[in-house]
């Protein structure tokens, strides 16, 4: 499993009302994501230099960082309509509120050499996210119509943002230092999970009488 992980609880139902002031409604938690962008800037500025010279990422800073990328991404997935459920304004974990971002303990060791080209080595993550980008306004766009005309969220759009913030969960992380592995594109399962045995040549016979 990748150590920055996504979960998105499904509900239906959405509100009509305020799924349409949605932008404006989000006014509180846009300000406080700026706030924290700033702090994020120098927070992850002192990680990466002591990632580079020691191969250690400060215990503070790394529970720090990976709280602003859960704040991110939250407010994100609520902002383009995936959950109804005001998010939180801190930057904790949250079990109980429907969008989760999971991240691992901090390693032990990280690569310096890693950690010094990150932004170099995340081009590639970068240009896919441009067009994810794009994919998650079309997406926002046609969700913020059916709930708004219809008041529901269709299964197959919260697929497509579980995808998208999921995406950016494991991309954010990454630019975040809170792993040297590389981000996939899709959602990573854990080793043994999801392995269905191969079903036998054969028909069993049936016993003898």
């Amino acid at each position: 499993m990748y150590p920055v992980s996504y979960e998105a609880d499904y509900k239906s139902e959405q509100n009509r009302a305020t799924t349409f002031f949605r932008i404006i409604l989000a006014i509180p938690w846009l300000i406080v994501a700026y706030v924290y962008e700033i702090a994020a800037t120098f927070t992850l500025f002192f990680a990466w230099v002591a990632i580079v010279i020691t191969g250690r990422y400060p215990e503070g800073l790394y529970k720090l960082n990976a709280g602003f990328v859960r704040y991110y991404v939250r407010v994100n997935a609520w902002v383009f309509l995936q959950t109804d459920e005001w998010p939180p304004f801190g930057i904790t974990d949250d079990p109980a509120y429907p969008i989760r971002v999971n991240v691992a303990p901090r390693a032990q060791q990280q690569s310096r050499l890693s950690a010094f080209f990150r932004i170099i080595l995340a081009i590639p993550m970068l240009i896919v996210a441009y067009a994810v980008n794009y994919a998650h306004l079309l997406i926002g766009v046609i969700a913020w119509l059916t709930i708004v005309f219809r008041g529901y969220l269709p299964e197959q759009l919260n697929t497509a943002m579980t995808f998208c913030n999921g995406f950016y969960a494991r991309t954010y992380g990454y630019l975040a230092l809170l792993t040297d592995d590389y981000p996939p594109i899709g959602e990573e399962k854990a080793k043994g999970v999801g392995n269905v045995p191969a079903a036998p040549s054969t028909p069993p016979m049936p016993p003898a009488l």
